[in-house]
């Protein structure tokens, strides 16, 4: 059942979207505003409720969030799109770069509002507290991509009521990785396990930890990223689909292996719908139905999809053919699809082009059981353990038939790992993460935080160098704060 909580009255952006300016303005006592909204239960809910919409902008997760993770990286490639997007582009003028910064302090501001003001309503303190644990999740996630994508970045903690938020020099990444911590450790001892059917979507306490294990994994600080996932593991929350279609298949949205998704709902009347559907197809005339134009604005690399082993988790994940003698089709333009497709947000039930109803996953307990084999190798080296949760996923990637019984054909073609070296381990957890992760979100972050990024895009024929490791500073961003400093190589 998807939910409601990004469905948000304009009276609720209005407040926590105010401009800098207001304050130089004569209020009226009937205008609404941070200091005479706040007022009730009903008002901390709305509050919440603005945080979320950010994350299907069409600046994040709802349009461009597969660039910052997989197109900018080595697996996936712009698809038929051309322009601003292009691979290694990184231009500090190009409206995407500023669109993802802008979106994210918007959603870092409507965060400040509800952590600073909710906990002076006089309501349920339980309530209370889970409202703003929510607030400190999102504020935690918008600043992990900020300092990931940027570096050094503003570190904004109040509400935005005058210029001075607006001309803040760019904080050390420590400082900002400590507030991230801060954050989701808080948001651990305030959110609940999970909520009822209203309330899907909603950031819980298995989420926050997931994603404090990823912050942990992410600076090396390998010991608490095992206790983090471990912690999530050991809660029984969560499990794997026994087959691995299940996770894609929109009728499981939310399901037992989803732990934080951004909600999207299909139909030009929620004003949710998603493009993914679209957006990751082929551009083939008989894949989408009745029709229907695929967008094909991101494709799998040939190179991945040739070295991705042929089992059934392939198979599912990429398609290279489809019957038609068009594939790929030339389009008017003279540009063809540049690479297989894939057909994890597909919708058989899509009704128009943006009209889709797939989820986008930021965060699911196969992502946990990889973190935490990759955190137990570093700590402890190989052990069982590591060996169990690895070979959990390859197990779950070759069960064609989703039976759970381990045929010796299946073996053949994706063997449990067994009697690897600490470093041969790591390895084996990084290749993993490459196939199970893949159009998820994760590669670029994933080479970054294990140093191979450079490295690993060059030996795939994208010419990155030093400074590509960071985008740029938005150029507007710049000129508009003077206390700005672009990065190295820009």
């Amino acid at each position: 059942m998807k939910t409601s909580i990004y469905i948000v009255t304009f009276v609720c952006l209005f407040t926590c979207a105010q401009s800098c300016q207001d304050f130089l303005r004569e209020q009226a006592f009937s205008q609404i505003s941070n200091d005479n909204f706040y007022k009730s239960q009903q008002d901390a809910l709305a509050g919440v409720n603005s945080i979320y919409s950010i994350l299907n902008d069409g600046a994040y997760f709802g349009g461009n969030g597969w660039y910052f993770g997989d197109v900018s990286a080595d697996q996936a490639n712009n698809g038929e799109v051309t322009g601003e997007l292009d691979v290694m582009d990184y231009n500090p003028a190009i409206n995407t770069f500023r669109g993802y910064w802008t979106i994210l302090y918007r959603g870092i501001n409507y965060a400040n509002n509800v952590i600073t003001y909710v906990p002076g309503i006089q309501m349920d303190e339980d309530l209370r507290n889970r409202y703003v644990g929510e607030a400190r999740f999102l504020r935690a996630m918008f600043y992990f991509d900020l300092v990931r994508g940027f570096g050094d970045v503003p570190l904004i903690l109040e509400p935005t009521t005058d210029e001075s938020n607006n001309i803040l020099p760019r904080s050390g990444a420590d400082e900002i990785y400590t507030t991230i911590e801060e954050d989701l450790v808080f948001a651990t001892q305030s959110l609940p396990e999970s909520y009822g059917s209203s309330d899907i979507g909603r950031a819980t306490r298995g989420a926050a930890r997931s994603m404090l294990a990823k912050v942990y994994l992410t600076r090396g600080d390998y010991a608490n990223a095992r206790t983090q996932a471990l912690a999530v593991m050991d809660s029984e929350t969560y499990q794997l689909f026994e087959d691995y279609r299940d996770v894609f298949r929109v009728e499981n949205e939310n399901g037992k292996e989803h732990i934080f998704s951004v909600q999207f709902m299909s139909g030009a009347s929620s004003g949710l719908a998603s493009s993914f559907t679209s957006a990751f197809a082929s551009r083939n005339p008989n894949l989408l139905f009745g029709g229907l134009r695929a967008g094909s604005a991101i494709a799998a690399e040939d190179d991945f999809y040739n070295g991705f082993p042929d089992h059934y988790r392939k198979s599912i994940t990429l398609v290279d053919s489809f019957p038609s003698a068009y594939y790929p089709e030339i389009t008017a333009e003279g540009r063809c699809q540049a690479g297989p497709a894939c057909m994890k947000y597909w919708d058989p039930n899509l009704i128009a082009e943006s009209q889709g109803d797939a989820n986008w996953m930021v965060l699911r307990y196969a992502d946990v059981i990889l973190m935490f084999a990759e955190a137990e190798n570093e700590v402890n080296g190989p052990t069982q353990d590591a060996y169990d949760a690895i070979n959990s996923i390859r197990k779950r990637a070759r069960d064609a038939n989703a039976n759970g019984v381990d045929e010796a054909d299946e073996r053949a073609q994706l063997p449990d790992l067994a009697g690897l070296s600490k470093e041969a381990f790591r390895e084996a957890v990084w290749a993993e993460r490459a196939m199970e992760l893949c159009f998820e979100g994760h590669r670029r972050w994933d080479l970054l935080r294990t140093g191979r990024f450079v490295d690993v895009m060059v030996a795939s024929g994208k010419p990155a160098q030093d400074r590509h490791r960071l985008f740029p500073i938005p150029l507007l961003e710049i000129q508009a704060n003077t206390n700005l400093n672009q990065n190295p190589g820009y």
